[in-house]
């Protein structure tokens, strides 16, 4: 038997590794900005020991000037070493970690329950997650964060028996700390659960809060630098003065009419906790996590199938009646949805990603009872129940498999580069040819894909001077003959090739080629100046011209 279960769990983790790492390079089929950042970032490190601002060993990638946490970038440095700085090299590290993600569903849920067999069924909703999936197979950082969050708490449960492992739980939540912003959220709310949970307090204990307290001491004391402090803030509901400013004003008004009660009712704290709860609704909407097509998704795809929606209603039942597992996996639950909560951003499930866990723990343990009812009330239907489970499995996953790995291959993701490559390698072609080469800066992020796609030596780009600033409005960054700004007229001459977006509208500009996204929608134009074209007018040039 035991055998049986090795098998079953290493056919499982096969199997998750094949759908992260099949078609790696093809779906999905562009780099996203971010992807691109940290990759080129790491490489830079690699070469040069700096980044691409010229910042030592930084604690964090200051990047779009959101500075990105710093783990996953330095993961990144022995894939690319080896690989090299491509596609195919910078997703296999988050494979990596997504794939090492499925043997700690299995631990965890072993650990928690007791339960082999829905360990391993937990195992294998964790394999073919499209969630997980999704997300195994992007050079971003949530899959590195999810594996050190389940190592952490993993190891903190093991420490019961062997408690010098709080120190090694300690070090590896610190880890997490630096891997994800939300992260950060979770390590300090759900660390806290755990003591209260744990209710003994030891010197292993002890040395575990100073070794995570030395680690996120860095954290905190960067928040002094008004930069690093910006993005946790301008991204959170606090930040949005619009509903503070109107209560203000509505308060000023009521009081002079001498309203009763007016500065309860709009009292600056209460909007406060009022935005965040409508956070917190918006991102609990079952949509997010059940819906399709949404901006981050490939085709018609849902992050989870449909048929575990009533599963994880059942497994909240089945969980309630354990006091100990529905405290930790509710408050994991209600702690993980809290970074959306306060986030001021449009809804986005990878804020929430941490909760994979928990939630397909309870849609384990609803199906799970759901046979175990029928085993108990209708034995004779024991078997048509698991069969209609499986072939609901079944169905679900190859409706996924199509979707994803079939047309996958062409959907064109809002907030992932589609186009940006053929972009960038034509320009590479053509700009021996000039002396200046313009990038309109209304194609988006193009300095980072420019980087990336050359690639530009890194020790060539901050000898020019690197990154002046990762802000998207900014004109100031250049490498090579490159210049990345907002094509202006007073910026067209002779010998200059331009670079602009094919939604933008350039009188002055002849095309001379145009690059496309993969379903061949017009991307961006190469030009040059032409002042003979209908509607240019010259009279506003920065030059002389004699027709």
């Amino acid at each position: 038997m035991r055998r049986v279960k090795i098998k079953l769990f290493l056919a499982i983790l096969g199997l998750g590794l094949i759908l992260r790492i099949y078609g790696l390079e093809q779906i999905p089929n562009s780099l996203s900005a971010d992807e691109a950042s940290f990759a080129y970032n790491a490489y830079s490190i690699l070469k040069t020991g700096r980044d691409e601002f010229g910042h030592r060993f930084p604690l964090y990638f200051q990047s779009f000037d959101d500075y990105k946490n710093p783990v996953f970038g330095y993961f990144l440095i022995p894939f690319i070493y080896f690989g090299g700085l491509n596609t195919w090299s910078i997703r296999f590290a988050s494979v990596l970690a997504g794939t090492m993600v499925i043997p700690l569903f299995f631990l965890l849920t072993r650990k928690l329950t007791a339960n082999p067999r829905l360990a391993l069924l937990n195992a294998l909703l964790a394999a073919i997650s499209p969630w997980l999936i999704q997300y195994s197979r992007v050079a971003i950082d949530m899959e590195l964060a999810l594996f050190f969050s389940l190592l952490a708490v993993w190891v903190f449960l093991a420490a019961v028996k062997h408690k010098f492992l709080y120190l090694l739980s300690a070090l590896v939540f610190g880890l997490s700390f630096y891997t994800y912003h939300s992260s950060r959220v979770w390590v300090i709310g759900f660390g806290l659960v755990l003591l209260i949970l744990n209710r003994k307090f030891n010197r292993y204990i002890f040395g575990g809060l100073i070794i995570l307290g030395l680690m996120t001491f860095p954290y905190f004391l960067s928040l002094r630098n008004s930069q690093v402090a910006l993005r946790p803030y301008a991204v959170s509901v606090f930040a949005n003065r619009e509903e503070v400013n109107r209560d203000a004003r509505d308060l000023q008004s009521e009081v002079k009419q001498k309203i009763p009660g007016a500065k309860l009712v709009h009292n600056r704290r209460l909007t406060f906790i009022n935005q965040t709860v409508n956070g917190y609704l918006k991102i609990l909407n079952p949509d997010l996590l059940f819906g399709q097509n949404l901006y981050n998704q490939i085709g018609s795809t849902r992050l989870f199938y449909l048929w575990q929606l009533p599963m994880i209603l059942l497994g909240i039942i089945v969980l309630l009646k354990n006091r100990y597992q529905s405290w930790f996996i509710l408050s994991w639950i209600l702690i993980g949805y809290l970074p959306g909560g306060l986030t001021l951003l449009p809804v986005f499930d990878r804020r929430i990603f941490l909760n994979s866990f928990p939630l397909l723990l309870l849609a384990s343990l609803g199906t799970v009872q759901l046979v175990k009812y029928f085993k108990l009330r209708f034995l004779r239907l024991q078997k048509i129940a698991a069969v209609a489970i499986a072939i609901s499995i079944g169905l679900s996953f190859h409706f996924y498999l199509h979707n994803y790995f079939i047309h996958g291959r062409d959907t064109i993701v809002e907030l992932w580069g589609n186009g940006m490559k053929q972009m960038v390698l034509t320009a590479k072609n053509l700009r021996p040819k000039y002396d200046e080469v313009f990038v309109s800066l209304k194609l988006n992020q193009t300095l980072t894909f420019f980087l990336f796609y050359e690639p530009y030596p890194p020790e060539k780009y901050l000898a020019e001077g690197g990154t002046v600033s990762g802000g998207y409005l900014d004109e100031r960054n250049h490498f090579a003959n490159y210049r990345f700004k907002f094509i202006q007229t007073k910026d067209l001459k002779p010998d200059t090739l331009y670079i602009w977006s094919a939604d933008e509208l350039q009188p002055c500009l002849g095309v001379l080629q145009t690059t496309t996204l993969t379903d061949g929608t017009p991307f961006a134009h190469f030009g040059i100046f032409d002042p003979t074209l209908a509607g240019c007018q010259t009279s506003t040039l920065s030059f002389a011209y004699t027709p």
